[in-house]
């Protein structure tokens, strides 16, 4: 039988994961559309656009608070850093709207203006508007965690700076030899200009034949380098993922059974080069680099070389005993035959 004391910390450890859940829920049922604003325009005129607001929420109404913050780069992985605005971008924005209420299901448009002012610099300014359960009081602190939010990239047309380029490209770490696929490729794209620069292009992968084997998109994420910042970008070659729901065998043999069907259907074997070509800029810049690695599926390859060295043995005997018939059959042919002329 429970005692008072544990019923107590039972009932308090459901009012929290009852509000942690009621919490997670109202956080995550509103869909901002669309996620990222990509604008140009001129000092001194004001840009429109329409953001779609929708309560995904059973729960019923909600009312979600409009707040703005501008952002930088942080690190290599593309991801922003929110600051507070004090100028630039995240003050150029406004709505008519401080706050929108919408019932369970319900979608709604709200109009952004972006305010260019004349004195604006030419190149990049990167914001973003937030919507959030609790009211913007401000503080200097800019929270995220209850927010869902559309970036804006705005270019400001003038005398832009475009600058860096492709920096490096490689395996991942520098490896060379890989047993298996995947082969994770990765390049940096340095940005020395003011505005923001989207590298497009293509990875190229040719077998030692230099025949091309694989083609995949250089920025399948459609990322942004902001300026004075580098980003790092990920490719991945591989031709069949490995199933998240297939059983894992603890014997050896089940383990080494299943790399090798994982390498047949992988298959990949000799020395290969991969080359990256990239555009960017306005000017369509040109810059590409080239990798070399190897493959070498040893585990597939005993299996292999295993039933070429019986298939050729069983085939060396039947090829034997094959012969042996042939000719044995023969010599009863000649004795069974004797008026034939070539009867010794």
């Amino acid at each position: 039988m429970m005692t008072k004391i544990t019923k107590h910390y039972l009932t308090l450890l459901l009012a929290i994961m009852f509000l942690f859940l009621t919490y997670s829920n109202s956080a995550q049922a509103l869909t901002v559309s669309p996620a990222r604003i990509e604008v140009s325009g001129d000092p001194g005129t004001t840009i429109t656009k329409e953001i779609t607001l929708s309560n995904d929420s059973q729960a019923g109404e909600e009312t979600y608070y409009i707040s703005y913050a501008n952002f930088e780069a942080q690190g290599e992985t593309g991801s922003p850093l929110f600051v507070e605005p004090k100028s630039d971008l995240g003050t150029w924005m406004t709505t008519q709207e401080q706050s929108v209420t919408l019932k369970a299901n319900e979608s709604k448009k709200i109009q952004l203006n972006i305010n260019v002012p004349n004195n604006a610099y030419a190149g990049g300014h990167f914001a973003v508007i937030f919507f959030g359960n609790n009211p913007n009081n401000g503080g200097g602190q800019v929270s995220v965690g209850a927010k869902t939010g559309t970036l804006i990239l705005l270019s400001v047309n003038g005398d832009v700076l475009e600058a860096g380029g492709l920096s490096s490209f490689n395996t991942i770490n520098n490896k060379f030899f890989f047993n298996t696929l995947p082969v994770g490729l990765e390049y940096r794209f340095k940005n020395d200009g003011n505005d923001r620069v989207k590298p497009e292009g293509e990875i190229k992968i040719r077998n030692m034949f230099y025949i091309p084997v694989e083609k995949m998109n250089a920025n399948a994420v459609s990322g942004n380098v902001l300026p004075h910042s580098t980003r790092l970008f990920n490719n991945e070659w591989i031709k069949h993922k490995a199933e998240s729901n297939e059983e894992l065998k603890k014997s050896f043999i089940g383990k080494y059974l299943d790399q090798v069907s994982y390498q047949w259907r992988n298959f990949a074997f000799g020395l290969y080069i991969a080359k990256l070509d990239l555009t960017y800029g306005t000017s369509e810049n040109h810059s590409s680099k080239t990798a070399l690695f190897f493959v070498f599926p040893w585990q597939l390859l005993i299996i292999i070389v295993i039933v070429l060295v019986v298939v050729f043995f069983i085939g060396k005997k039947f090829i034997k005993g094959y012969n042996r018939r042939i000719i044995e059959r023969a010599r009863l042919g000649i004795v069974n035959n004797p008026n034939d002329p070539n009867h010794a």
